[in-house]
């Protein structure tokens, strides 16, 4: 059966990265060595590395690639701020509530000088009014509701 298609690159495909030349050939030699196509002690001699560290490596370099395609949430990730960014996002939410205090004791001073003031007479304010109908003997007094 022949295959269709592109050839396989395999470790031909570091060349395309981003990266030094030195990592470039680094990671050509660990990908050679998951693909059979190079053995640990020639990879080791290649890197001049023991074979622990050749282990140490790969494993590094694989758990990398595996954590890289974790699922991510959609989108793009969330802007880190600058400290100037969150102070003016702080101010802003401070002014949006001093604009609604604001308006709320406009309400509140509107309401004040609408309405007529408890205990006050054309005397001045706060003195009791002696003068005005009295009780009269007749009048029954109130019996509590007992549903208060």
């Amino acid at each position: 059966m022949t295959r269709r298609g592109r050839k396989p690159l395999g470790a031909q495909l570091v060349d395309r990265l981003e990266g030094s030349e030195h990592a470039k050939a680094r990671l050509k030699v660990i990908l050679e060595t998951l693909s059979g196509q190079r053995t640990i002690p020639e990879a080791c001699d290649e890197l001049g590395i023991q074979e622990s560290m050749l282990h140490r490596v790969r494993s590094e370099v694989l758990q990398t690639a595996l954590d890289r395609l974790e699922p991510r949430p959609m989108g793009r990730p969330p802007q880190i701020s600058s400290p100037e960014g969150q102070r003016v996002a702080e101010l802003e939410e401070e002014l949006a509530r001093q604009r609604v205090a604001l308006k709320t004791a406009r309400v509140c001073q509107e309401l004040a000088e609408g309405l007529p003031q408890r205990g006050t007479t054309a005397d001045g304010p706060g003195k009791k009014t002696t003068h005005g109908p009295p009780a009269s003997p007749r009048c029954k007094k109130r019996r509590p509701n007992p549903r208060n």
